[in-house]
């Protein structure tokens, strides 16, 4: 699993919270700001006892005592019967799993375009999503550009994962009208000349459409 960040702590020191069967768990603080988040590191056994252990130690967490909490790794779990490419999913896992994360209030990271992480490798492979991303709600107001990116895989049977942490936000090419503009000194004026610049069209329906477009260029800038 890999990681990297933009828009928040280049560099962070960690101290190392927890580690024993079940996750790794990391608490960072940020030099630049002091900032602090945490990192949960899972990796579920496939056997019992030691996967129930796992779920009564996530369902003993106090997820809302950490503002910035990610959850990465695998699961060994499934959202849906659909996350895999063949029958044979266990309903029950997939109750147990939504159930806990539920009970968290995480939020799912999506991973970008791949729908499995896990193949056995076979010559009719079995592929399968065990891997997945969570934080925690004000995470996502935070660090509103957090992504899960698939890499290229080499030699685990497991799809490798960078998670991109960001808080800018991509800017929207929708036109939003600020109610204060016509307050403004001069707004009118604006919007009269841009109106009354000439338009080569023919139908109205172009001509109305070339005016507002040019009017809202006009109020942007």
């Amino acid at each position: 699993m890999g990681f990297s960040s933009c828009g928040i702590a280049l560099f962070s020191q960690g101290w190392l919270l927890n580690q024993n069967s079940l996750p790794i768990t990391i608490d960072f603080t940020a030099t630049h700001d002091q900032s602090k988040w945490r990192l949960s590191s899972i990796y579920v056994p496939c056997n019992e006892p030691l996967r129930s252990e796992f779920v009564h130690w996530m369902r003993g967490l106090n997820v809302q005592r950490v503002d910035h909490w990610l959850f990465v790794g695998d699961f060994k779990l499934y959202h849906s019967l659909e996350d895999r490419n063949r029958p044979g999913a266990n309903l029950n896992d997939t109750l147990i799993f939504n159930a806990l994360i539920g009970y968290l209030g995480l939020v799912e990271i999506p991973l970008k375009g791949r729908a499995f992480t896990w193949s056995n490798m076979q010559q009719s492979p079995l592929f399968e999503q065990l891997d997945w991303f969570f934080t925690t709600v004000n995470w996502t107001t935070t660090f509103p550009n957090t992504l899960a990116l698939p890499l290229a895989k080499k030699t685990s049977d497991h799809i490798p994962c960078k998670i991109s942490i960001g808080t800018s936000i991509p800017r929207s090419n929708i036109f939003c009208f600020e109610i204060f503009w016509p307050d403004h000194p001069g707004f009118f004026d604006v919007v009269q000349a841009a109106w009354e610049k000439p338009v080569r069209r023919c139908d109205r329906a172009s001509i109305l459409s070339t005016k507002f477009k040019r009017l809202r260029y006009d109020l942007k800038y």
